[in-house]
């Protein structure tokens, strides 16, 4: 029972970070992912006092100072074209807001466990995922759930209403489905790199199951969860296929291509079973796979959204001054278009979008030697980065700053020490 509660407890602390929510008793101003954020600061100066110093990794001293120079240069943009429009001028307070927020979940799961890896945060991502697909799903069909979340939370489920638009606890349209697409390529690493998942077959279901719901619910409340389902999967077969010397398998491999079709195959089944016998998830399958169906029906792979995107919103400036630094507007649908690149030159120009480019291509790749075979992985959140920017602007800073905390357990070259009054580096 004390694991039951406890697992449950910290999957509510990872959601308020992951999907932040504002509660109808306090001000609305005011949201989970900052309470969180609070405890961390508290956490991060206890820790400080108890160890005499205060630990910054290096990535999360550089990514800081990109940052922060990405945000003083939109400042200059904003200032420049006398706009006031503050979207990203002040990026920083987000980063260091995420980043706090990060190292709140990071010392919640250290109340926990002895020991918080890689495969732990997964797992309770993954947990957070599959509970806000289930609970949109009985939002949706249940109204007792519905006017409870209403009289406790705001999540902007008035808008979502009036769009018909499937929303969770704080989980809706473009941010869930970057989260979950980045949640799934984070589960599929763990498939294709964590050898005691391969080697046990209800772990390795159990994380295929998990898979399974965040890929089809996820993309009932966003179309762009498949993405990240997409590119997981394209690195689970790769790693599948993948010859060692000699070009003959390993009999670990051929026992984990069985498991995994063997787990896929009773998905599917499941999946088309519950198509043909319940009308709300064919309509839900419908509108999340819309893409496939028209594809199967009409020869023609697209959906209604991504014909209006590509015909009408790739909107660019018309003179060089805003090529370079922009018109400092984003906010409130100025620019006529939600395409992340577009926004972000008409807001900071070329420039800005080149260092906001060059941060998260640090912080990202930085990753890759902070943890075993994450390069892979590391590239994909990479390219995650990039595709979404073709639809939305956004970014997927919160997965960097978790994984930050995490990598930070042990103090390695570079990483700075604050206390008795000077910065040492070991």
């Amino acid at each position: 029972m004390f694991k039951l509660l406890k697992g449950i407890l910290l999957t509510v602390v990872v959601s308020f970070y992951l999907f932040p929510i504002s509660f109808t008793f306090i001000p609305t101003s005011i949201n989970s992912k900052m309470l969180v954020a609070v405890f961390g600061i508290a956490a991060f100066v206890f820790n400080g006092i108890r160890n005499r110093g205060l630990m910054v990794s290096e990535q999360t001293l550089i990514s800081g100072i990109i940052a922060t120079v990405f945000s003083v240069w939109c400042l200059i943009c904003v200032y420049a074209a006398d706009s006031h429009d503050m979207t990203y001028a002040s990026y920083v307070v987000s980063y260091l807001t995420w980043m706090t927020g990060a190292y709140g979940v990071y010392s919640a799961l250290r109340l926990g466990y002895d020991e918080v890896d890689l495969p732990l945060l997964t797992r309770y991502l993954a947990y957070v995922c599959v509970a806000q697909c289930i609970s949109a799903v009985l939002i949706d069909n249940f109204t007792s759930i519905e006017e409870l979340v209403d009289k406790f939370m705001n999540v902007g489920q008035g808008f979502y209403k009036h769009g018909h638009r499937l929303y969770g606890v704080g989980a809706a349209l473009d941010p869930a489905g970057i989260r979950f697409s980045t949640v799934l390529v984070l589960i599929a690493h763990q498939i294709a790199t964590n050898r005691i998942l391969q080697a046990h077959r209800w772990y390795l279901v159990s994380a295929m199951i998990d898979y399974s719901i965040i890929m089809i619910l996820g993309a009932v409340i966003s179309r762009t969860t498949l993405v990240g389902a997409a590119m997981g999967l394209a690195y689970i077969l790769f790693s599948l296929i993948k010859f060692r010397r000699g070009g003959f398998m390993t009999l670990r491999t051929i026992q984990m291509i069985y498991r995994f079709i063997l787990a896929l195959t009773g998905i599917v089944i499941v999946t088309v079973i519950i198509y043909h016998h319940s009308a709300p998830f064919q309509a839900y399958f419908r509108f999340g796979f819309e893409a496939f169906f028209n594809w199967v029906e009409t020869g023609e792979f697209h959906t209604t959204s991504s014909d209006h995107l590509m015909q009408t919103m790739w909107i660019w400036p018309d003179d060089f001054r805003t090529w370079m630094i922009g018109r400092g507007t984003f906010a409130d649908y100025i620019n006529d278009t939600d395409i992340g690149y577009c926004n972000f030159v008409f807001y900071c120009g070329v420039i800005g979008l080149l260092i906001f480019s060059v941060y998260f291509l640090y912080c990202h790749l930085s990753l890759n030697r902070k943890f075993r075979n994450f390069l892979i992985c590391s590239l994909l959140l990479v390219a995650l980065t990039f595709i979404i920017w073709a639809k939305v602007a956004t970014d997927i800073f919160f997965i960097d700053a978790l994984l930050f905390c995490v990598a930070a357990d042990e103090m390695e070259e570079g990483d700075v020490l604050i206390g008795d009054s000077e910065i040492m580096i070991p």
